[in-house]
Order: structure tokens, then sequence, then C-alpha cells
């Protein structure tokens, strides 16, 4: 369901036989908009850089134990906010203008340097550009393109696990930019952008000093990719508060008045432990205490305020609390001697804010600024990473904050906003205490960015308010502005599960398997914010934010061998973290009323860290077999996604109020960059890793209209990635080492929306919300038909062990992505359907894991077996109910696959053996068809395949190997698929004829 914001659509006719014309009146024209004059706005959105280390000379390349190549590569990336200013000249349909904007963000990433024994890492806290801007106007649309200078604060560290010497640098870096961009004035005076910048900043040369005074020159290269979100005012623009046409009375809104409320949100920033005297100082090598991490997490709470409002202006004050649950982990300093290092711990119990609020209304929406005082209350700890002796300190930090927001009021009392604060707590010296006495004072220096949605309620006290029941709409639009854009906000919250794993094998001999972490059963929590525009041209952005924690699961560390032997050692899980956003741009092809399929191009971002504490063997190898307390945190690993996708998104009316919306993506190019911690290993942690490789995404939502503005829905997703390649560099080699990481993601979620703007009474009426909606003549499914759909599948494979079962392993989980096609035929009588589909699809579905992890010779244990699907097909009938335009069916029958199995021997002396065949089996499943337009229907589908065991194949060497089969017993896989399908016609007709 949608709501239509001064909707200028013509007459058309119901696409379904017998329907009847939906009549909405066309509002009046009105002129296109000026774009000339001064303006002034802000913006969120997503950074990433890209930081090459290329060289070195000076003291710095006589710290490892002999000469190793410098060159370092690496991936920083993080949320921005900021503000932008400038001037427009309109000359005809061309729009000239100059733009100054800044961002603030903690840009941060890590590169292996100096053959991997430094961790090389940059920071950009804010970027600058001065641009000038050329555009083309389209009414109310300005497409441009900007070119200029850009400059940025970059801070670089070098540090290494086996040297004392820290090397620091800082730098404002030059450089140039050029852009694109799609703005869009919704109102006289505000329009709301989406932007892609490029900025160069070259390679140059900087000086690098550690803390003995040793000063050397370190070439970096660095490059940065911005996409932004913005919204701008356009100074001198006519008010909104003019009233809107003779005889329309114009609501007396006020924001004056007491209110109070909830919010909940989450937040993310930086911990810096800058310095340190002391017990702790007297432990570190390097002669200080450096170490900073991200930080992130949930929170929830209330707020009160007052506002008062003077014409257009709003001024107020607000106070906030809110429980908290914001932390991060931090290698702090080295001890180089004992190779070990400190866990530097920060948890965040509450936090609030008191602050001044500026705003101007804009009829029943008021934008706002803010600033003020903020605090927080939590706790910190420092350890040496197996060491009793544990630092802890606890109380208040108060700092400053700055923010802006939106809020929209729903009612006479009730509104909803969304609000971005940015709160900087400084450094302050702190005392650290351990239990036996020992203690120091420490810098710690704290930010944090909050994104964070609520409600307030107005107590009755304050200016004239809108009559409770009155007929005038609270936003009253004029009929002059035809905008016809819909408006569609709310929050989820998703309940989830997943893992992260890495396959690292020999930097010497790169098809040997080394070692592998599957971070499993990772249970989620998240919180997020979404937002869709639909225009009635067809176009259509969305977009959505999310935060939440990783609570449980358990982490599997294998090395083959490791010791002595093959090690398989578990870790328990615990305070994680989970970040995701997306942006998505599109356009729907059908745009019929509700009825809407659309093909979208975007951009994903997936932030993950797991934590994994303790550390207990259940193989053979000595490390761990005394058991690792779960105190100790023993192993992390963070990583990041972020890529282009290519979709299709379809939104079908079911009935009056249930609407079904699925949106299913590939993506073709997604960079991942990521580091490991081993935190009992001061030499590798962190330990850099970049790569690139692909993603697939699937949702579907079932909403129901409670009002003509608020729904609520349940649904479901399904999240995979994987490297096509990959790779680190472990400290004093030469050569990289190859990785594959896999990612997956899925569970359920409910949410509630919201819709802004006018409700157009015909467009309400014909969704059945005021009223029933017109009759028409079910549809008839009897014809053949062809279609594509896209998709997503995972499944597993076991194996059949014949040595002693291991306690983990003998079964692959595989992930991936369809792509495919289908022809069919249908026979519809009365409400029953029956059918025939032949499909074939295209895959990427893979895995792998560990087999025969017990076999007889422990040194060699554990082999590397795995799957990959190239190809899906199906032979199935089908029998479904139809009523109105929808078609429940299930079905079943044959299906194939193309399946390569592998076997990895290499490391008894033997080879990776492949076995590619075409395993046949059987599949069962179910969907939903709905018909769009007439020869156009979409369907969501979930299958079922049991392709049986592979076929055979073995080795003769080893002899422990001679004549196993190799090949999995059991082969199952589900699918879920949006498909697109298209009736060529009634094969029928000739025979009734």
């Amino acid at each position: 369901m949608c709501v239509v914001v001064g909707c200028a659509g013509a007459a058309h006719a119901a696409d379904v036989p017998g329907g009847r014309a939906s009549l909405v009146k066309a509002p009046g024209v009105a002129a296109a908009a000026d774009w000339s004059g001064f303006y002034v706005g802000t913006h969120v959105g997503a950074a990433a850089s890209d930081n090459a280390w290329n060289g070195a000379s000076g003291p710095v390349l006589a710290l490892p134990p002999q000469p190793l190549p410098f060159y370092g590569h690496g991936v920083s990336g993080n949320v921005i906010s900021g503000f932008q200013a400038g001037y427009n000249l309109q000359a005809g349909r061309f729009v000239y203008g100059l733009e100054a904007d800044a961002s603030f963000g903690n840009i941060g990433g890590v590169a292996g340097c100096l053959g991997g024994a430094f961790a090389c890492t940059t920071r950009m806290d804010d970027l600058w550009t001065v641009a000038a801007r050329f555009g083309f106007a389209a009414n109310d649309f300005l497409l441009y393109a900007k070119a200029g200078a850009a400059w940025a604060d970059v801070k670089r560290r070098m540090a290494s696990g086996g040297a004392s010497a820290v090397l620091d640098g800082s730098e404002t870096r030059t450089g140039w930019l050029v852009g694109l961009g799609a703005e869009y004035a919704f109102l006289p005076g505000l329009s709301a952008k989406i932007e892609y910048d490029y900025a160069d900043f070259g390679s140059r040369s900087l000086a690098m000093t550690d803390q003995f005074g040793a000063t050397s020159e370190v070439t970096v290269g660095q490059t940065a990719h911005l996409v932004k979100l913005g919204l701008n005012y356009r100074l001198g623009a006519a008010s909104i508060s003019a009233a809107p046409a003779p005889g329309v009375p114009l609501p007396q809104w006020s924001w004056t008045g007491i209110y109070i409320g909830a919010q909940a949100g989450g937040g993310f920033g930086r911990n810096q432990w800058e310095s340190a005297n002391g017990a702790l100082l007297a432990i570190s090598s390097s002669g200080g205490f450096p170490g900073s991490g991200d930080s992130s997490g949930l929170f929830g709470g209330g707020q009160i305020g007052a506002n008062l409002q003077v014409g257009r202006w709003v001024v107020g004050v607000e106070a906030s609390a809110a429980a908290a649950d914001i932390g991060g982990y931090a290698k702090c300093a080295t001890d180089v001697v004992a190779g070990s290092n400190f866990v530097c711990h920060n948890a965040i119990t509450s936090l609030g804010t008191v602050a001044g609020r500026f705003g101007q209304s804009w009829g029943n929406l008021l934008i706002y600024g803010k600033a003020g005082a903020a605090w927080a209350t939590g706790n910190s700890e420092a350890q040496q990473s197996g060491f009793a002796s544990r630092f802890t300190e606890s109380g208040t930090r108060w700092g400053w904050m700055t923010g802006t927001g939106l809020e929209y009021a729903l009612s006479q009392n009730l509104s909803a906003f969304v609000e971005y604060n940015h709160v900087d707590f400084g450094t302050r010296d702190t005392r650290y205490a351990d239990q036996f006495g020992n203690a120091s004072v420490v810098g710690f220096n704290q930010k944090l960015d909050l994104v964070k949605a609520g409600i307030n309620y107005r107590l009755g006290w304050g200016a004239p308010m809108l009559e409770a029941g009155a007929a005038t709409p609270l936003f009253v639009k004029a009929p002059t502005l035809p905008l016809g854009w819909s408006v569609e906000a709310g929050t989820r919250y998703w309940g989830s599960s997943g893992r992260m794993q890495k396959d690292l094998n020999d930097n010497a001999s790169p098809s040997r398997l080394n070692s592998r972490l599957i971070y499993a059963n990772q249970t989620g929590h998240s919180l997020e914010s979404f937002v869709r525009f639909d225009h009635t041209s067809g176009v259509f952005a969305k977009a959505n934010l999310g935060l939440g924690h990783l609570v449980g699961g358990q982490l599997n560390d294998e090395d083959f061998p490791n010791q002595v032997t093959y090690s398989n050692t578990i870790s328990e899980m615990r305070n994680s973290r989970l970040s995701f956003g997306s942006a998505d741009v599109g356009y729907n092809f059908i745009n019929d009323g509700g009825r809407k399929l659309g093909g979208f191009v975007g951009y994903r971002s997936l932030y993950q860290t797991g934590n994994g504490f303790g550390c207990l063997q259940i193989a053979t190898d000595i490390t761990c077999n005394v058991t690792v307390p779960t105190q100790f945190l023993g192993l992390s690993e963070t990583e990041s996604w972020r890529g282009v996708a290519l979709g299709l998104n379809v939104r079908a009316p079911l009935s009056e109020r249930l609407r079904l919306e699925v949106d299913a993506a590939y993506l073709p190019y997604v960079n991942r960059a990521g580091f490991d911690n081993h935190w009992f290993r001061a030499d590798i942690n962190p330990q850099s890793e970049t790569g690139h490789g692909w993603g697939t995404q699937f949702e579907a939502i079932l909403s129901y209209a409670v009002t003509d503005r608020f729904s609520v829905g349940v649904g479901g997703r399904y999240w995979y990635f994987a490297t096509n390649s990959a790779s680190t560099i472990f400290p004093g080699e030469t050569a990289v080492a190859p990785m594959q990481f896999y990612s997956e993601r899925y569970g359920g979620f409910v949410q509630t929306s919201y819709k802004f703007g006018d409700v157009d009474t015909a467009e309400a009426a014909a969704r059945g919300i005021a009223k029933a909606p017109p009759q028409a003549a079910p549809v008839n499914w009897t014809g053949l038909y062809v279609g594509a759909s896209v998709g997503s599948g995972w499944g597993l494979t076991t194996y059949a062990d014949p040595f002693p079962t291991a306690p983990t392993g003998d079964r692959v989980d595989l992930g991936g992505a369809l792509l495919g096609g289908q022809i069919g035929a249908n026979y519809q009588v009365g409400h029953l359907v029956t059918g025939a589909e032949a499909s074939v699809n295209w895959a990427n579905i893979r895995g792998t894991n560990t087999c025969f992890g017990v076999y007889p010779d422990p040194v060699t244990a554990g082999f590397n077996c795995g799957s990959r699907i190239d190809a899906i097909g199906a032979f199935t009938a089908r029998g479904g109910y139809a009523f109105d335009r929808t078609l429940l069916y299930v079905k079943g029958g044959a299906a194939w696959d193309r399946q390569q199995d592998q076997f990895n021997a290499i490391g008894v002396g033997g080879t990776i053996l492949t076995n590619t065949r075409t395993n046949w089996g059987w599949t069962i499943g179910g969907g939903l068809e709905y018909a769009l337009a007439p020869a156009w229907s979409m369907a969501l589908e979930y299958k079922y395949f049991d392709f049986g065991a592979s076929s055979v194949f073995s080795t003769s060497a080893p002899p422990a190997l001679a004549g196993v089969n190799l090949a999995p017993q059991s082969n199952r896989l589900q699918t879920v698929s949006l498909g697109v399908n298209y009736k060529l016609g009634d094969w029928m007709s000739a025979f009734r004829d």
C-alpha cells in the first residue's frame, strides 16, 4: 500500500478482464523548480578509502631481522556525516553552481606492511571538497556532475608485535574529485539528493617518527569513494505557510509545548587508549600505551523537552537518557619479550544528552539541528593476554554533542522522529587499578556517532493545534504542486543466525590448506530503519541502516597440523557486533496502482566482528590441551563487505490490506576487507586481509495495513558473500598466502511502517482502506508462459567417514546465487489450476569444510573437502488454487544439478581430486504467483532438492585412503527465487473454439 503525495496520474482501466476504470483526478500543473540561489544542507552516507603503502626509506627498513618488501594494501571504510553549502544559477534547463562540503567519520583500516611485520593503519577523520557543479533540470529533478578539489586530515601509524618502535605521522592531503548526483525538489525550498564522489589524493611521501625520535619517509597512495544522501534548504524560498488555495483552510499547527517520548537506536565510534604511566607503562615495550579499536552497540531510553515556535522557526531544549550496550576491543600495548599484548575493552552502559534545538517548520514536518552536552557511564579494562592481572576503571564521562534530525507530526499530540548525533568525549585521564593494588593513569579518547528513531507525545500546553477529527489533513499540499511522490518509512527488529568462515592456504604451496576458522551459529539481534520513495513516473529509491549484537555461537579453529598434529580447538563466542546498510535507485517497469515490478542498482555494506573467548582442544594437538578460561579473549575476526547490487523488486497487493514485497539482488563485485586478531600472539595482532568476490541477497515481506498510514509486517531475508580472490601476508614472509572467505546470515524480522504525506482518497478507496474495491473478474491462468528468475540457495552435503567419528566436520554448508529461466503451461478449471514447468538455472553455490578429522595419522588428519554447484534444473508438475489475482501452488518432480566435488589430499602427498558429474534427484516446493498485468506475473517460490549421493570417486594413495569413497553421500539444497513470467496466450482456446 502507498500514500500518494500530490499524485499526478492519468485515468486508467483495471488490467483484468471485466475491470472498471479507476479515475484519479490530476492536480493542476505547477511551474518547475527554480534552482537558482544559495543553499545549505546536511548529508549522511558511507565512505571507503583505498590505501597503498608503496615504499619507505630510513630506519624503519632496518627493524625486521631481514630485508623485506615494504608494499602493503588495505581498504578502510565507515559511516560519514557532514554538511554542505553552495550556490546555483539556472539558465533555461542548465544549472551551474559551486559547492563546498565537509564529511566527518572515523574511516579507518589496516594493511600488512614490510613483509607483514608491521600493521600499517590509516584513519581519516574528515574530508573537505570544493567543486563546480553542472547539471540539467527536468522539472523538479536535477541531474548533475561535479569536479574540483579535495583535502583530508589523515593519521597513520605503523606498529609491530616484534619491534618496540611505533611510528606515527599525520598530514593534510590534497587531491582532486569528480562526482555524479541527482537532486529532487519536493518542496519550494527543500530538496533531497543522492551523490557518488571519487577523490584521488595521489601517492606522496610522509615523515613518520617513532617514540625514540627516529624518522622515516613513507610513501602512501590514497583514493576515496563516497556515497551520500543529503537534504538541502534553499535560502529565501517561498514559505509553505502561504494559503494553499482559495477555500482550502490552512491548519494552525504549532510545535510549541512540552513533550515526553521514547527512543531506540544504535551507536558506532572509535576508542583510543593514548597514554599510560605506572604499572601499565612499565610492561609496554613501546614506551607508551597506544591502541585503538571500533566500538558499536544498541541503546534505548526516553527524552523530555520543550519547544517554542515563532513564525516558522522553532527553538527548544531537550534532555535524554538511555540504557546502552555499546563496546569494543582493541590491542593497547605490546610486551615484545613475552610476545603478548594487552586487550583493552570499553563498555558504555548508559548515556544521555542535554541540548538546545533550533529548527524550521514545514507544516507538520520539523527540520532541526541540536547541540549541547553529552554524558556516558561505563567501564574499561586492560588485561595482558594470559595473565591474571586485570586493570579496571568505571565512571561517568562528559563531552559535547551536535546533531540533526527530522520530526513529523502523526496527530495533534503524537510525532515521530529520526535523528543523528555526533558525540565527542575528548581525552580524559582515568585511574586504572588491578586486583593486586597496581595502578596506572591512562589517557582515553572516545567519539561516538548515534542514529536513533523515536516518538514524542506533546502534553496539552502550547499554541493552537489541529482539532481532533478535523476534516483538513495535517499536512496540506497545494494542488499546484504535482509532486507525485509516496513515502514509506519504518523500523525493524531482525533476529538472525549466521557464520563467518576463512580458509588459509600455504604461501609456498598455495594448494595446501594450513588453517580454517569457522565462527558458526552466531545469533544476531539488530534494529534497523528503512525508507522508500516512489514517484508516479516509476522511479523509486530505497535505503536501510541497521546495527546489532551477535550474542552466541562457537568458534572452531583448525590447523593442518599445528605444533605437533592436527589441531581443532573450540572457543565460546560473545560480545560480537553487526552493522549493515543499503541504498538503491530503480525504475518500475510495471507501475499500476499498488502493483509494481522494477529493476534497481544499488550499494550494499555488511560489517561484522566475531569474538572467541577461551580455548579447548578437541583433537590431538598440544595447543590448548590445558583449557584456557573463557575470561580471556583469544581470537577475533573483523570483516566488511561492500559492493554493487543489481536486482528486482516487486510489490503485490494481495488483498484490501495485505501486501507482498520481494527484493532479490545479485552482487557481481564485492570488496572484502578485514583483519584477524590473535590476542595471544603479538606478531599477528592484527593480521590484515584483503580480497574481492560476489554476493547474493533475498528478502520477502508481508505487511498488513492497520490504517491508511500505519502498517505492520513480517518477513525473512538471506545474505551470502564469498571471495574469488583473497590473501594475507605473514610477518617475515615475501609471498602472500591465498585465502577463501565465506559469510552467511539469515533470519526473520518484524516491522512497523508509516506512510507520509497526503492520502489521495481515490487511491485509498481503490486499495480497500476507505471502502471495498470494485469487483473484477478473476485472472484466468490457462495458457503458456515463459519467464526468468533470480534467487539464492543454501544446502548441505555429508560424507561417509570410514574412520572414527570426528567431533566436527564431515558435512559442508553450501550457499550462493541463482539466475535462470522457466517455461510452462497452466490449465484452470474453476479455482483449481494444474500445470507443468521446466526450469534451468545458472548457479554459483559453493562451500568447504574438513573431512576425516580422525584419520589414522594424527599429523596429517583433516582433509579439505567441498562442492560447487554450477547449474540446477527441474521438470515439475504443479497444482494450485486461484483467487482474484493470486495463485497459491505446490509443485514437485525430477531435478538435476551440475556439481563438482573436491577432496584435497596434498597433505598426505597426493593431489587435489575433483569429480564433476550431473546428479539426478527430486524436488518439492511451493509458491505464490500474482498477476501484475494482463500478461505479466511474479512468483515467489521455495524449493527443496534431494540429489542423493554424488558419483563415487577415490584414490589409491596413501594406503589408508585407498578405495575410500571421497564423494558426498548426500546432497540437499534449498532455494528461494523471485520469478517474472510472461503469458504467451490461452493455448486451450483453439479446442474451445
